[in-house]
């Protein structure tokens, strides 16, 4: 009795993530007991996964939103609830929500018919949910090697598919070696400071004079580990692969749902935890990881001929933007680090989705998409050629777009901080980056295919996620005020 008094709080807290758990194992026996029948009647079991997985996430959203434990530390101060973790995890179920809505039609199309998959979304979304709230060490890694796990087996999930094999196994390696770094990171840390807990070490190194070459290298390899996970350079090397080779469900799944919960504990790290190393090892260590981004997206971007690379180096493009926002260490910085990730996962999500209707569309029998695939999509749906092209100009950064205000706010904390000679290449890879964008705009509306094109008709679910994704970007031009002001105020919660 008195044990559960004690925790009583902490059980309340958890609620989302403990009804995430029960609702792995429901979905797991409902698809156990339907699949033979299923299968003897000849009936299609996705239907019912799709509806009882979103229902699920959307109950698992509504239990964030209505917490009644403020913030405070949780079960020995392994976990934390908090604002900014509050809306990490709304933005995780909404990507996840867009996930599982988009799935129906392509897995029917595609013959991507095992019900495991939503078992493995909802795990994402438990494993996502333990990392935002991780504030130990030792959580943080076992709540990413649960995440990790899921997407090496999603990764190689097309089993006949040589490059999907490709993708698993490549991810796998390296992300095993990501989890080593990490743990001899946490290691140095604990033999230099004596605990692995996040608060505990904010105490710490509050007023450290000194600093030893162990808690720096451990500090280098824990946050190399989370970098790796998010596809910064010079930790790259599997994004284009593993976005090439894996389903395409599966590439929008790496593409838009992880990187935020991964930026809130590398926030949580350089900016609650190891604060006072920010002049002497966060400043130089963001800096090169950005600057090396930015060049590998804007360079291997340009020779490009294939759809799924492409967005995979900008997509590594513009977490060197986040970087760069990382490294200002101010609460602008912060700020545009936050809402550069808004703007660019709802940008994602419509673009992902137009690269899964292509994939449904073409007749090639294979996930290699490239440019030509695109060609005559304005002729056959011109309003959804017309939405890509509007989401293709958000992500060059061209005004009066979302992308380009979250560049410049990137920009403008650069230039507060002092960054002069930084900003000045951020402006010039950002120009050259853009030739790629427009190539794809002028494939667009510009070539004329010699063969009919034929663009597969969207779901009411896929296009409810076009229009909500779409809307969102629109919306912040005709008012910016409420996404600046959610993103400052969740800066603030790492300040102070």
């Amino acid at each position: 009795m008195k044990f559960a008094l004690i925790f009583q709080n902490d059980i309340v807290a958890f609620l989302p993530e403990l009804f995430l758990a029960i609702s792995i194992l429901v979905i797991l026996l409902h698809g156990s007991f339907l699949g033979v029948l299923a299968a003897s009647l000849y009936t299609y079991l996705t239907i019912s996964m799709v509806r009882l997985t979103s229902i699920v996430l959307f109950l698992s959203l509504l239990l964030v939103l209505n917490n009644p434990v403020e913030s405070q530390t949780l079960w020995n101060s392994i976990f934390v609830t908090d604002n900014i973790g509050i809306w990490s995890k709304v933005i995780v179920f909404l990507g996840l929500l867009f996930c599982v809505l988009v799935s129906e039609s392509y897995m029917f199309s595609a013959r991507f018919r095992a019900y495991e998959f939503f078992v493995f979304i909802i795990g994402i979304g438990l494993s996502l949910c333990l990392l935002i709230s991780s504030y130990d060490l030792l959580s943080v890694y076992l709540s990413m090697e649960f995440l990790s796990l899921i997407f090496y087996v999603l990764a190689a999930w097309k089993k006949n598919s040589y490059f999907s094999a490709e993708a698993g196994l490549k991810y796998f390696i390296l992300g095993s070696v990501a989890s080593i770094f990490f743990l001899f990171g946490a290691s140095l840390i604990y033999f230099a400071m004596g605990t692995t807990n996040l608060g505990s070490l904010a105490l710490l190194t509050e007023n450290l004079i000194e600093t030893s070459s162990f808690m720096c290298l451990g500090i280098v390899c824990v946050v190399s580990a989370l970098l790796f996970k998010i596809g910064a350079a010079p930790y790259h090397m599997w994004v284009a692969d593993v976005y090439e080779g894996a389903p395409t469900l599966v590439g929008f799944i790496f593409a838009v749902i992880p990187k935020f919960a991964f930026f809130v504990v590398i926030l949580r790290l350089s900016f609650t935890s190891f604060w006072s190393f920010f002049p002497s090892l966060w400043e130089n260590f963001f800096c090169i990881c950005g600057l090396f981004s930015l060049f590998i997206g804007c360079v291997c971007g340009l020779g490009e001929t294939k759809i799924k690379r492409l967005l995979a180096f900008s997509s590594v493009g513009h977490v060197g933007f986040l970087c760069l926002g990382l490294a200002s260490g101010n609460i602008e910085g912060i700020q545009a680090v936050l809402f550069y990730l808004s703007i660019y996962m709802f940008t994602a999500v419509f673009l992902w989705v137009y690269i899964i209707y292509l994939d449904l569309s073409s007749n090639t029998g294979n996930t290699l998409l490239t440019f030509s695939n695109s060609i005559g999509l304005v002729r056959s749906n011109p309003l959804m050629g017309f939405g890509v092209a509007l989401m293709i100009f958000s992500l060059a950064g061209i005004p009066p777009f979302g992308g380009f205000f979250a560049k410049l706010n990137i920009f403008v904390s650069l230039v507060d901080s002092s960054f002069y000679i930084i900003s000045i290449f951020v402006v010039i890879t950002s120009v050259i980056s853009a030739f790629y964008y427009i190539r794809l705009i002028k494939i667009f509306y510009f070539e004329k295919n010699s063969n009919w094109f034929f663009f597969a008709p969207l779901s009411k679910s896929a296009a409810m996620v076009l229009v909500l994704s779409g809307l969102t970007i629109i919306f912040f031009m005709l008012s910016p005020n409420l996404f600046y002001l959610l993103t400052y105020k969740l800066g603030l919660g790492f300040m102070f």
